[in-house]
């Protein structure tokens, strides 16, 4: 037996420290931490529960496969890897030959969060090859930019001191199931007399433990904040040399939230006036008073003004400066590295192509510029991709060389040419940062990888080597790529270094970050054009955006309900979905159920202009009417038919920041024939 110290890789704010136990190169069981400062030896069922199955499990891609049937149908034979690479090489450089690098498009996001193998060797590899660059918005993107329009970056409280908030606001995220750590500091604070709560479409696992859950009218949290900011002003709740000292526009902001009156907001959200009165009562007259935003309120079109009328809140009462006060969103910036080194932009010689994620199926149907060629790694877009109907059928076009490196035949991977197998984070060596809290650690291998599977960063350095790419960069050994994710371009400490390599978990503040940086309403020093909080921005306005919180009209489907895809507590995006038994159902009022002639239990078919789907109905008193509540996003196989709750989402994109829009999804619902 033997134990040493890891990371959970996976895409969540928490960023769990781990104790892999191990006996003859098997994994035999994770458990959490608990000398790890935040995350205390709690975590998640999902990880605990499944990952030596993940490990190894007969699911595992164990050599290179080049497909043999038809895209989709999962028919593969195994081949070397000398002749995959020799494939891969072939048909790129043919590609370039007859058409344009950017022909061929990477797209990954989060199968790991890890610094190195989620972004760095691969980054240079396409970078140097000429290929298309792809902006990977599909998680968080209108939120971080709210907040770099707002506060000049994605800056927030610090988790542990939210224990000491009085007042604590839960908006947009259920985070029983999303970030239980988080949960677990504002019951610390409850213990101390804090009073809580949850804003949400849906009575959540959060929302049934809230002092206080206030149902709102999905896509209507811009309304709601900027009524409770109408009361804030009206009733002079709010800090005044705050606001002069560290704010900007707030005169214009005053007259535009005068019109939002409580007889107009209560129409727009459902919620009681009387309500929403109490609520900026409670939060204008509670200065230790904290808001965790979550992801909810900005998966709408409206999702990056929504985060920015929410973020205006804590500084009109001047929250920041109280302890356990402010919000926290992704707090991104204490997690921020020097990218250019590890991505080396530099080394692309042709004009750069940028490609939407969100908008994969409509460039993989483009006419114009087709895509060629296209490399998944991370990722798994046949499953979590909007507007699924297009993105499949671009995935089967028979001119497309799709290359897919991953663990396990995922949807994707059952449309690939050739299927490179990958490690998981036990069989390769990462450095790992956090979103939410600010502590870094190094994970190292802890068991021989499985089969042939290689890592990301070792793939792309073959990669490299096969196409003779000559640049020193693609000769840097995991070591290296760590120490420059951590120490940039600074000399590396030795003693820190150590540090790291013991396994132990560092409140790490990257080298070229000052700590106004990090915590800038401390001296007032934002990283916005005025050096303010931007309640008013100019450069919003020269961008062709409003400069202050309101909708971007755009045209809503016609369909009678709002589709709401929320995270599972079964699995994390399509990540251990497959583990799960049952199948997927879907929430619906009492009413709606009893106007569309639906019980429990019954099979129901959603649809609308993208596609339909058939599940099973759940009528639940946690719906509220007009809205169905879907859980996670489930593997194709699961529904017994091609497709999942993407197949109903649509391509939009939100208001700005490029984000993907799953939430302002419209559809009908019928009994099911079948």
């Amino acid at each position: 037996m033997a134990t040493r110290k890891s990371v959970c890789p996976h895409n969540c704010p928490d960023t769990c420290g781990l104790i892999i136990t191990t006996k003859n190169d098997q994994v035999i069981s994770l458990h959490g931490d608990p000398q790890h400062p935040v995350t205390g030896g709690a975590i998640c069922g999902k990880v605990r529960q499944h990952y030596r199955e993940k490990v190894h499990g007969s699911h595992r891609v164990l050599t290179p496969l080049i497909r043999t049937g038809e895209k989709g149908s999962g028919a593969f034979k195994p081949i070397s890897w000398e002749r995959a690479l020799s494939i891969i090489v072939d048909r790129f450089e043919a590609i370039i030959a007859s058409a344009n690098p950017t022909a061929i498009l990477p797209y990954s996001y989060s199968g790991t969060i890890g610094i190195i193998q989620n972004g760095s060797m691969d980054r240079r590899f396409f970078h140097r090859l000429g290929a298309a660059t792809l902006e990977r918005t599909i998680c968080a993107a209108a939120g971080t930019e709210a907040f770099r329009y707002t506060m000049g970056a994605s800056v927030g409280l610090q988790p542990e001191e939210t224990r000491f908030a009085n007042l604590v606001i839960v908006w947009g995220s259920n985070l029983v199931v999303t970030n239980v750590h988080q949960w677990l500091y504002i019951l610390e604070a409850r213990k101390r007399g804090a009073k809580v709560i949850v804003i949400d479409v849906e009575r959540t696992e959060t929302a049934r433990q809230a002092d206080w859950f206030i149902q709102i009218k999905p896509g209507t949290d811009l309304e709601l904040a900027l009524g409770i900011q109408h009361v804030l002003i009206e009733e002079e709740l709010i800090n005044g040399s705050f606001i002069e000292r560290q704010t900007v526009g707030f005169r214009e902001l005053a007259a535009h939230v005068a019109t939002y009156s409580l007889d107009r907001v209560e129409r727009m959200t459902g919620i009681n006036k009387e309500d929403i009165q109490r609520l900026a009562r409670m939060y204008g007259t509670e200065k230790r008073s904290f808001i965790r935003i979550g992801n909810g309120q900005q998966h709408h079109h409206s999702g990056g003004m929504s985060t920015r009328a929410i973020l205006s809140l804590p500084a009109l009462t001047g929250a920041w400066e109280a302890k356990g006060g402010g919000a926290i969103y992704f707090n991104l910036k204490h997690g921020e590295y020097s990218s250019d080194i590890l991505h080396r932009p530099d080394l692309r010689t042709n004009e750069e192509r940028r490609v939407n994620m969100n908008e994969l199926g409509k460039v993989l149907l483009s006419q114009q510029e087709p895509i060629l060629a296209l490399f998944v790694y991370n990722s798994n877009p046949a499953s979590v991709a909007p507007d699924q109907r297009k993105v499949l059928q671009g995935l089967a076009r028979d001119n497309l060389f799709v290359v897919v490196h991953e663990q396990q035949l995922t949807d994707t991977a059952k449309f690939a040419d050739i299927v490179l197998p990958a490690t998981t984070f036990l069989e390769h060596d990462d450095v790992y940062r956090s979103y939410w809290h600010p502590y870094w650690q190094l994970g190292r291998r802890v068991i021989s990888p499985i089969g042939q599977s290689k890592s990301n960063t070792e793939l792309f350095r073959m990669l490299a080597n096969a196409f003779h790419f000559q640049e020193l960069c693609f000769r840097d050994n995991d070591e290296t790529l760590m120490k420059q994710a951590i120490f940039g371009d600074s000399s590396v400490d030795s003693g820190v270094w150590e540090q790291f390599l013991s396994g132990k978990p560092i409140r790490w503040k990257p080298t070229h970050l000052s700590a106004q940086q990090i915590e800038p309403w401390k001296i007032g020093e934002y990283e916005t054009p005025s050096g303010k909080i931007e309640l008013y921005s100019e450069a919003m306005h020269e961008a062709g955006l409003p400069p202050l919180p309101e909708k971007i009209p755009y045209k809503q489907a016609a369909a009678p309900y709002q589709l709401i895809i929320s995270p599972s507590r079964k699995g994390l995006n399509s990540q251990f979905i497959e583990y799960a038994k049952g199948k997927p159902v879907v929430q619906l009022s009492k009413e709606d159920a009893m106007r569309e002639g639906i019980y429990d239990g019954d099979r129901v078919c959603l649809f609308n202009d993208h596609g339909q789907l058939t599940c099973t109905a759940n009528v639940s008193e946690a719906c509220q009417q007009g809205v169905i509540i879907a859980r996670g996003v489930w593997w194709h196989h699961q529904h017994e038919q091609q497709g999942n709750f993407n197949t109903l989402t649509g391509g939009d994109l939100s208001d700005f920041g490029g984000g993907a829009t799953f939430f302002s999804t419209y559809v009908q619902v019928k009994k099911s024939e079948a």
